[in-house]
């Protein structure tokens, strides 16, 4: 494990996902206590229910929209992590805000609904609508800028994200010109190296991943529709650009490596970034850290890259990062 790491895991609360419930409240309460994030001045938060899902949902997102955003600004669409049982939008309020603030772009974060009172398709439907939206400029998205419309996401988040690109390309709506996946938890069927390899893992291990696709999936998890699960499909030509970042010491290390090398090998543009002795979710969990700080400034760099930002130039499939 990463030095730095060392002290941040031994005192890091351990999460549990046998009660999801349990644990929303445990979040909730340390949202109470803790001083929330100081967050950019220049970046204001408005909140948007006008994305209606595949029932009639009205879905909630946070939208970060810096003021001296350009007409033709690129947006962000952000999903969060938590195993896709436990998680909340206005957790990642920092990151989100960041990356608004320093790119100068709109970053809608999405609130979609948790199993496993609401199991697979009711989030990812949820995240479908606010990506359409989005594209759209509809309702409230109409203050985004008319740049590239980008998805991304942490954890659960990416695997969402994945789902979404696949269903859109699927769908034949050429709207996303690039995918943020940041240690996509994407494999129901716990079948890679990396989960019996760092099956204790610290933070997250196959035992809290078992227990959040039973929660998503349930019997179907042994033989996933691709939406819930994306290394099922059997098809990645023609997804949008992809960023993908992996967590060396991570059970979902192998999945997220093996779905980045299966989309450029169908001719999909692939950044692979691994990041060696660290764990899963490394960068929200210790974000001042060496490695979350040389993660997360890739990450910006991926964002401005697949937004149009700045011209792309040609990357390396594979990137280690090491000290």
């Amino acid at each position: 494990m990463d030095a730095e790491f060392e002290n941040v895991i031994a005192n890091f609360p351990p999460l549990q996902f046998d009660d999801p419930a349990a644990q929303r409240a445990s979040f909730a309460e340390m949202r109470r206590v803790v001083e929330p994030p100081r967050l950019p001045g220049s970046v204001e938060i408005l909140v948007d229910q006008s994305a209606r899902s595949a029932d009639d949902h009205r879905v909630t997102s946070r939208i970060y929209l810096p003021t001296d955003l350009s007409d033709r600004a690129p947006t962000l669409v952000w999903i969060h992590g938590g195993g896709y049982v436990v998680g909340a939008a206005e957790e990642d309020d920092s990151l989100c805000a960041r990356i608004a603030s320093d790119l100068t772009i709109g970053v809608v974060s999405v609130d979609y609904r948790l199993a496993p009172e609401y199991p697979f398709p009711f989030g990812f439907e949820d995240c479908c609508a606010v990506t359409t939206a989005v594209a759209a400029r509809t309702g409230t998205f109409s203050r985004l800028g008319d740049g590239k419309v980008l998805i991304g996401g942490a954890s659960a988040g990416a695997g969402l994200a994945a789902a979404v690109a696949l269903h859109l390309r699927d769908s034949g709506l050429a709207v996303l010109s690039g995918q943020i996946l940041l240690y996509p938890f994407i494999d129901s069927t716990l079948s890679s190296d990396s989960m019996r390899t760092y099956a204790d893992a610290a933070i997250f291990n196959a035992h809290d991943a078992d227990v959040c696709w039973q929660h998503y999936l349930g019997e179907r998890r042994s033989a996933p529709p691709a939406y819930a699960s994306p290394s099922a499909s059997t098809d990645l030509e023609g997804l949008p650009p992809a960023y993908v970042a992996a967590a060396g010491a991570d059970c979902l290390h192998d999945e997220a490596v093996d779905y980045a090398l299966r989309m450029r090998r169908a001719g999909v543009s692939v950044e692979l970034h691994s990041f060696p002795d660290v764990p899963h979710g490394f960068t929200g969990v210790a974000p001042r850290t060496s490695a979350s700080t040389r993660a997360l400034s890739d990450l910006f760099d991926g964002v401005r890259r697949l937004g149009g930002l700045r011209e792309v130039s040609p990357k390396p499939l594979i990137s280690v990062s090491e000290e």
